[in-house]
C-alpha cells in the first residue's frame, strides 16, 4: 500500500495526522487478517505547488524563505516532527519512507517514458502531461469532468499549454529557485503529481494494491498520478483507492486564515492524550467527514479512560495471566465482521465495549478471556490497552514505590504506608486502592500533566 505522504513545510496538523491513522488502521487491519503488509509512504520536500496550480510558488520554497533555512533543513525538522506525532498516535512506521528530494532520477525517468511514447511534450517553461492523450482524464475517481467542478476555476491560463488541465512534470527553474536540479530539458524541479508515481512504483511495482491519501488528493493529485502511470505503462495503477473526508472544527473547515488550525501538541496542551484522538478517529467511519470539537475530544478521553480502569481491575483482580483466542472466537468474529463492512470502526469498537462488560461482571475465567480478547482487538485499535493494564505503563521509580508500599502493608507499618499513598498521587497521579483482593491502583493524572 502507498499512502501520499505529508509536504513538510510546515508542522502536520490534526487534520494531516486523521488521514494517517485511517492508513494506520487499513494495514493493521490486513495484517490481524494475516496479509504481509508492504506499507510506502513518501516525504514531499519538493515539488508541490500552492492551491496546486503549477505556475504557484512550491510551498517549500515559500518555507524556507519564510523561515530564512536551507529547504532540506527545514522538511528535516518538520519531518522529525511528523514522525513524533505518528508515534504518540500509535501509528506504525512504514517500510519505506521515501524522500522526494532523492528521487529526482526515477522522476527523470519516468519523464522521459513519457515523452517517448508522445503523452507529454516540452514547452518554454518545462514538460507538461498532455491529456488529451489519456481517453479519460480526470474521471477515474470522480464522476464528473474536471471543466465541471470547482477545482477546474483554480487552473491557471497558460500560453505554454496545449490545454488548460495539461499538468508539469518538470517545471524550468526560475531565478530564485532554491532546489533545482540538472535535467535534459535544463535545469528545474519535479512537478508535484510525478513524484508519487516514481516512488510507489519504485518500490512498489508497475501496479499496486491499495494507494490511500485525502479528498483533496482526488483531483487533481490521484487523478494525474493515475494519467501519467497508466501512459508510461500500460498497465493498471493502483487496484483500490481510500481516500479519508475532511476533518472539521466546530462544524467549520479548518484553515490557517481563521485562526483555528489545531496541532497534537495542542491537544496535549489542553490536558488530552494524543490517543483519545485516535478514539476519536476510530469511532467515525473514514467515509464520513469528522467534526473536531473539544467536547468531543473529552467524550473521547473519558471513554479511554473508562475502558483503562475496567481492563486495568480486570487485569489485576485475574492476575494478569494471558490465554489464546481462537480465530473463530464468536466476539473475534464479530469485530472482523465490523472490519470487512468497509473498515467500519464505529462497529468494531461497539463489539470491544460488549466485550468490556464480560470483563466487569463476569468470573476470574470470563474476566481473562475478556481481556484476552480485547487485547487481541487492540492490534487493529492500537490504544495501548495491554499496556496500560499492567505496570509496564510504570517507570521504574513508580513501580519501586508502590513496592515499597505493598512491603510497608505486610510489615504492619501503616503510618509509612499511608505516606506512599499521599506520595504516590502527588508525585505520580497514581492513587492507591487496598481491596478484599489486594491492593490496586490507578492512575488519576496522565504523564506530564
Amino acid at each position: 500500500m502507498y499512502n501520499c505522504g505529508p509536504t513538510v513545510y510546515d508542522w502536520q496538523h490534526i487534520g494531516n495526522l486523521y488521514s494517517y491513522i485511517v492508513a494506520d488502521v487499513v494495514r493493521r487491519t490486513f495484517e490481524y487478517f494475516g496479509f504481509e503488509v508492504k506499507q510506502v509512504m513518501n516525504i514531499t520536500d519538493v515539488g508541490h505547488t500552492v492551491d496546486d496550480v503549477d505556475e504557484a510558488e512550491d510551498k517549500m520554497e515559500i518555507a524556507a524563505k519564510r523561515e530564512r533555512k536551507d529547504p532540506l533543513d527545514l522538511a528535516a525538522t518538520y519531518t522529525k516532527q511528523f514522525i513524533v506525532d505518528r508515534h504518540k498516535l500509535n501509528i506504525l512506521d512504514p517500510e519505506v519512507m521515501p524522500k522526494a528530494t532523492d528521487h529526482i532520477p526515477q522522476m527523470i525517468e519516468l519523464i522521459q517514458r513519457l515523452l517517448e511514447k508522445g503523452n507529454a511534450y516540452v514547452a518554454a517553461d518545462g514538460v507538461y502531461f498532455d491529456i488529451t492523450t489519456f481517453p479519460g482524464y480526470g474521471t477515474r475517481l470522480n464522476a464528473e469532468p474536471p471543466d465541471e467542478r470547482k477545482a477546474g476555476a483554480r487552473v491557471e491560463v497558460n500560453a505554454n499549454k496545449r490545454h488548460p488541465f495539461d499538468f508539469a512534470l518538470w517545471r524550468a527553474a526560475k531565478p530564485n529557485d532554491l532546489q533545482q536540479w540538472d535535467s535534459p530539458w535544463g535545469r528545474g524541479n519535479p512537478g508535484w503529481h510525478i513524484e508519487c508515481s516514481a516512488m510507489s512504483m519504485k518500490y512498489l511495482g508497475e501496479t499496486f494494491d491499495i494507494h490511500s491519501g485525502g479528498e483533496d488528493h482526488l483531483f487533481p493529485h490521484h487523478e494525474c498520478e493515475i494519467a501519467q502511470s497508466e501512459a508510461a505503462t500500460g498497465k493498471p495503477f493502483a487496484k483500490c483507492w481510500t481516500h479519508v473526508r475532511f476533518l472539521k472544527v466546530d462544524g467549520g473547515a479548518m484553515h490557517k486564515s481563521i485562526g483555528n488550525v489545531i496541532l497534537l501538541s495542542d491537544l496535549e496542551s489542553w490536558g488530552f492524550e494524543p490517543l483519545a484522538f485516535r478514539m476519536l478517529v476510530l469511532n467515525n467511519k473514514y467515509r464520513q467527514p469528522i467534526d473536531f470539537t473539544r467536547e468531543a475530544l473529552k467524550g473521547a478521553q473519558s471513554r479511554l479512560d473508562r475502558w483503562r480502569g475496567i481492563i486495568r481491575d480486570a487485569w489485576q483482580s485475574t492476575g494478569g495471566t494471558p490465554i489464546d483466542v481462537a480465530p473463530e472466537d464468536p466476539r473475534r468474529t464479530t469485530f472482523v465482521a465490523a472490519l470487512t463492512d468497509d473498515l467500519n470502526t464505529p462497529a468494531a469498537l461497539a463489539q470491544a465495549e460488549a466485550v468490556l462488560d464480560l470483563a466487569t461482571t463476569g468470573d476470574v475465567a470470563t474476566q481473562r478471556h475478556a481481556l484476552e480478547v480485547l487485547f487481541d482487538m487492540d492490534q487493529v485499535l492500537a490504544l495501548s490497552l495491554r499496556e496500560r493494564a499492567s505496570d509496564a505503563d510504570l517507570s521504574a521509580e513508580e513501580r519501586a514505590a508502590l513496592a515499597e508500599r505493598d512491603e510497608a502493608r505486610k510489615k504492619g507499618d501503616y503510618k509509612r504506608s499511608d505516606e506512599l499513598r499521599v506520595e504516590l498521587e502527588r508525585r505520580y497521579g497514581i492513587r492507591v486502592k487496598d481491596t478484599k483482593d489486594g491492593t490496586r491502583w490507578e492512575r488519576v493524572r496522565r504523564k506530564g500533566a
